[in-house]
């Protein structure tokens, strides 16, 4: 009796064992064998984790404009005209100015166009060989240009160049005053010149030239 006991006691506590060494194994292998397949797909494919940013394009320098807008302005019409021209080509202003200031205006400017005077000047600009294409813009006094244009035109050389007149005026067109570019440069090339009273025509006007789309 005591031997029949004990082999059941026996039996009950193997069947235990078992039951306990059996439980648990297979939820960890399965974590370690997902473990393996994750860390060999990353070792396959590379890591994806960390997101490559996307190289910047270098942007080449623009290039620098051959454009320049010489004026004199007495009043400050011309100058808003030229900074209208300058704005819409982006080209570079370049103010004329007398070196001496008139005393009577009206009897000095207009003794100096009738007798070809040339005033002393000075420019706005390091160098006017540096430009392919020369705006000259000026008020109309007594249906010329004013003398210093002139001197501006003389002291320069503008052969192979485009030379652009502009000219602001209250009554007078501009065609009587474009004589001395023809007359101090020969070997310039003298685009169509405008009237630029009206802000609405300097745009079409430039684009007529082929300046600007």
């Amino acid at each position: 009796m005591k031997r029949t006991f004990l082999s059941v006691v026996l039996l009950l506590m193997f069947a235990l064992c078992f039951t306990a060494c059996s439980s648990g194994t297979p939820s960890d292998t399965s974590s370690l064998s997902s473990s393996k397949q994750e860390s060999a797909a990353e070792s396959e494919t590379g890591t994806s984790s960390v997101s490559e940013e996307p190289e910047e394009e270098s942007s080449e320098p623009a290039e620098e404009s051959n454009i320049l807008i010489a004026y004199f302005s007495h009043s400050g019409n011309t100058k808003a005209a030229a900074e209208q021209i300058a704005a819409l080509t982006g080209g570079t202003l370049a103010e004329i100015e007398r070196v001496e200031e008139y005393g009577d205006l009206e009897a000095e400017a207009e003794a100096e166009i009738l007798n070809g005077d040339r005033p002393e000047i000075t420019v706005d600009t390091d160098n006017i060989s540096d430009y392919d294409i020369v705006f000259v813009g000026y008020p109309i006094w007594w249906d010329e240009a004013p003398a210093m244009i002139s001197t501006f035109l003389a002291n320069n050389d503008f052969a192979g160049k485009t030379i652009v007149p502009f000219c602001t005026s209250a009554s007078d067109d501009i065609e009587n005053s474009l004589h001395i570019f023809n007359e101090l440069c020969p070997n310039a090339t003298i685009a169509e010149g405008i009237r630029a009273n009206n802000e609405a025509k300097i745009e079409p006007w430039l684009q007529g030239l082929g300046i600007i789309e």
